[in-house]
Parts: structure tokens; C-alpha cells; sequence
């Protein structure tokens, strides 16, 4: 039995063109925040879709206000990075699921579009359901992307189990600068503090000098993407103990 620590990869072989998806406007950021920032300086071209209109965000606001305030945040967001204004597709929030084969011609043809390289989603074993709509969704229009694309699959409500990691030392603070940009929801959550306590301890098994924050993705190849998502509701179901 060997050591399966989690490798640590040079960012140097991801190529654009990037796409990056997230469910609600944070979400990319929460997960490869500081990834999508090195990409930027390295002058990728990002393409960032926000697939719901965020509108649930917080339940004391009037919807219309919320949804406005969320698409301005998370645009800030994403100049912080240095990454250009994302695609608000406006699908509703908490409701990707009834959504699914939408969702799924969607991104068959944007995958066409865009044609990328380095592909951003979700991993299959996060926690809200949107998150897992557009996982799930990925796998079924998965052919439209170009065989060779790197899927690089983050997690918000949970971390990624193994995989490998980026050492983004150099731009997290960007990305730390970037979670600020979301006032409405820092008002009850400390999105920043949790981010860096979480992109800290993903160096754990790191004994490299100047490493500091990492973030952590299961990379995949498009014909893998399917056979990682039964695998991984497999997973979830039997530590869940949900046999649903």
C-alpha cells in the first residue's frame, strides 16, 4: 500500500481558450478564484458563465434588488481577477434540476463556441443541488468538448477528495481581494476568511518552501467525466446514508 498524497502540478501546460461555470455568481471564485486570476495574467481568454440569476441568495432581500446586486458583485468580482464581464443566463435559482435538459443544450452549444482547452465545473460531490444540476449537466454534453480539454472540477460545499492541487500563492490575494467584492453576502458570511482558511490547508501534506495556498480540482479528461460522476454519487450516497 503507497502514499496517495495528493500531487502538486505545474499551471504552465493549461492552455486556453479557459470556461469557467459556475451556478451562482461566487461560486467560481470560491473554487478557482485563483487559478482564473493566473489565467488572466497570462492573457487567456476566460469565459465565465453565471448560470442562475442568484436571486435565493438572501432570503431578506426583494428578489429583483438581490438578482442586481449579485450580478454587480459578482462582475467586480471578476475585474478584480482580471477576468471580463461573465454570461448571466438567468436560469432560477435553487431550480437547475427541473432545468436539466436545458442546461444540457446550453452548454452542448456553447462548448461548441468555445471550443475549450481548460474547462471549469463543479465536482460531483458537492452539496446544493444547482451545483450538482450543472456537474451532472457537464457530463451529459461532454462530446461537444474537444477530447484533449482538461476538466478541472472544483468544489464550494465540499473539497474535492484527492485529486491534485496549483499552488496559487502568487494570486490568491486576488482571489482574497475578489471574495470582498460580495458585500451582500459578507454581511452574515465571511467568504474571504473562509476561502483563506480553506486554500491554506490544502497545503497540509506540502513541505515545500513558499507554498502557501493552493486550490484543489479533480482533473479529468471529457471521457472520463461520466464514469467519475457515478463513482462519486456512489460515494456520497453510502457516507450520506441516503438511499434516495
Amino acid at each position: 500500500m503507497n502514499h496517495r498524497f495528493t500531487p502538486l502540478l505545474p499551471r504552465d501546460p493549461l492552455p486556453g481558450p479557459v470556461l469557467v461555470l459556475a451556478a451562482h455568481p461566487d461560486d467560481e471564485v470560491i473554487g478557482a478564484g485563483a487559478m482564473l486570476a493566473w489565467h488572466a495574467r497570462r492573457g487567456h481568454d476566460v469565459t465565465v458563465v453565471h448560470v442562475t440569476d442568484g436571486a435565493r441568495g438572501d432570503p431578506a432581500a426583494h428578489e429583483n434588488d438581490i438578482c442586481a446586486v449579485r450580478r454587480r458583485e459578482g462582475k467586480e468580482a471578476l475585474r478584480r481577477l482580471g477576468v471580463g464581464e461573465p454570461r448571466h443566463w438567468g436560469l432560477p435559482d435553487g431550480e437547475l434540476p427541473e432545468h436539466l435538459v436545458d442546461l444540457e443544450g446550453r452548454l452542448c452549444a456553447l462548448f461548441g463556441e468555445v471550443r475549450p482547452k481548460t474547462l471549469y465545473s463543479f465536482w460531483f460531490g458537492e452539496a446544493h443541488r444547482d451545483h450538482l444540476a450543472v456537474a451532472h449537466a457537464t457530463v451529459r454534453a461532454a462530446a461537444m468538448l474537444p477530447p484533449d480539454c482538461r476538466c478541472l472540477l472544483y468544489g464550494v460545499n465540499h473539497a474535492v477528495t484527492g485529486g491534485v492541487l496549483f499552488d496559487t500563492t502568487d494570486t490568491y490575494p486576488a482571489k482574497y481581494h475578489a471574495l470582498k467584492a460580495y458585500a451582500s453576502q459578507n454581511v452574515y458570511i465571511d467568504l474571504p476568511g473562509m476561502s483563506e482558511h480553506r486554500d491554506r490547508l490544502a497545503t497540509v501534506n506540502l513541505d515545500i518552501e513558499g507554498v502557501l495556498y493552493c486550490e484543489m480540482f479533480a482533473d479529468l479528461r471529457p471521457h472520463e467525466l461520466a464514469p467519475a460522476a457515478q463513482l462519486a454519487d456512489q460515494l456520497q450516497r453510502l457516507l450520506l446514508r441516503d438511499d434516495a
